[in-house]
């Protein structure tokens, strides 16, 4: 194991833990240094990592985008006008206008006039 301890000129030092509680030099500046004494409750970053395993990553959940939006009911009045619509800069598609990302290939597509 080994314990990092910073000169009083700013040069980072990495020493053996038996130096623990000792002083010596710094090999770049010759200032006097004094490495502490691990603490207790300190754990090292190897510790922690053996604790913790190696990583396991989980496999992306798929996610299904629909074929088509769900049709809009009519305007009142017998008007068949759609919503409002806006085409996808990456897949080409149309989209309903309120929605911000591409059901189909997920690309964000809000723009600061839709908020």
């Amino acid at each position: 194991m080994s314990i990092r301890v910073t000169c009083p000129n700013g040069h980072a030092l990495v020493v053996n833990d038996s130096f623990a509680g000792k002083a010596g030099l710094c090999p770049q500046c010759k200032a006097r240094v004094r490495v502490p004494e691990p603490a207790d409750d300190d754990l090292s970053e190897d510790l922690i990592m053996s604790i913790l395993g190696p990583h396991k990553a989980s496999p992306p959940k798929p996610f299904s985008a629909p074929e088509e939006l769900p049709p809009s009911e009519p305007a009142s009045g017998g008007d068949k006008s759609s919503p409002p619509k806006k085409s996808c800069h990456k897949c080409n598609r149309e989209i309903s206008a309120a929605i911000h990302i591409c059901p189909f290939c997920h690309t964000y597509i809000a723009e600061l006039t839709d908020f």
